[in-house]
């Protein structure tokens, strides 16, 4: 057994606007995100089965075959393999919880993901 207190975890900054306390257990990766109105996730699959509980807030996930609204006490289920990316459309607290390890978690990898290209586009 094991027990985790949220409120005393560090935080993991994904990036100013994007920030994650994420903790693993022997088959589940489970993180609760803080998340503000604007960011953007860029396309991408794993190999885990995925399921974003919004607690608060709106985000909206684009998939395959249909965009997919997130509200308030909603649950999505991505399944493994699926090609996915999202916007937040209003400041969302939400939970993160995915069957296996989130080993990019870990190392930082997924943080390109969460890069919005067009806080880099320059104005001429």
């Amino acid at each position: 057994m094991r027990f985790y207190d949220l409120n005393k975890l560090d935080g993991d900054a994904v990036n100013p606007r994007y920030s994650r306390k994420a903790v693993y257990g022997d088959s589940v990766s489970v993180a609760k995100l803080e998340v503000m109105k604007g960011e953007v996730t860029q396309p991408h699959s794993h190999n885990t089965e995925e399921m974003i509980f919004v607690l608060k807030g709106a985000w909206l996930f684009h998939l395959p075959d249909v965009d997919v609204l997130v509200e308030d006490n909603q649950i999505l289920s991505i399944p493994a393999g699926v090609m996915h990316s999202s916007e937040v459309i209003e400041d969302t607290i939400a939970i993160d919880i995915c069957s296996n390890h989130r080993t990019d978690w870990r190392s930082g990898q997924d943080r390109i993901l969460h890069t919005n290209p067009e806080q880099f586009l320059w104005a001429v």
